[in-house]
């Protein structure tokens, strides 16, 4: 092999490198017959919510895979492949998962990796269906503030049966 060739490889792979070992999430997606404009607004989106597309050589993205220790997505790098990374955990999950609705024949979730644990496509999509970290933590303030809701209300009523007209003076 050539030698600027295999140099060019080395720098591919050390460039993956870099990303892989401050990303908390790796995700591998397929694509097929997507036009460039489809990319182009894929990789956008992405970049708004923190996240990246790199498009390489499947041998050069097993590599590089393999020696930041993420082995496990070795598997899914067949066929037309992709890495979308991010340096915070889950970050470009949801515009993964509509860029999939969207284009479903041509596009999907094959799995990945969140701060070293795999995931399938299942459980990405679930997380996806979340909307991000904002999302996640709205409902998880709702599930915490319903029970609290809920007591309010009643000890409410209890004071409206008890004495009507003082406890809609307090509530108010």
């Amino acid at each position: 092999m050539n030698q600027q060739i295999l140099a060019e490889k080395k720098e591919i792979v050390a460039k993956l490198n870099d990303i892989l070992k401050t990303s908390h999430t790796t995700v591998v997606v397929t694509y097929s017959a997507l036009s460039v404009a489809e990319v182009n607004q894929l990789r956008t989106n992405l970049k708004k919510a923190g996240a990246r597309l790199s498009v390489q050589k499947n041998a050069l993205m097993k590599k590089a895979v393999d020696e930041d220790g993420l082995s496990e997505l070795d598997s899914l790098l067949k066929g037309p492949s992709a890495l979308v990374t991010s340096d915070e955990a889950g970050a470009g999950l949801e515009v993964l998962g509509e860029f999939a609705k969207a284009h479903k024949k041509n596009f999907a979730v094959k799995g990945g990796m969140i701060d070293g644990s795999f995931c399938n496509a299942d459980k990405l999509n679930d997380l996806a269906s979340v909307g991000g970290k904002e999302g996640a933590l709205s409902r998880l303030l709702s599930v915490l503030e319903a029970p609290l809701v809920q007591f309010a209300l009643t000890i409410k009523e209890v004071g409206k049966k008890n004495d009507p007209e003082g406890a809609s003076a307090i509530a108010e």
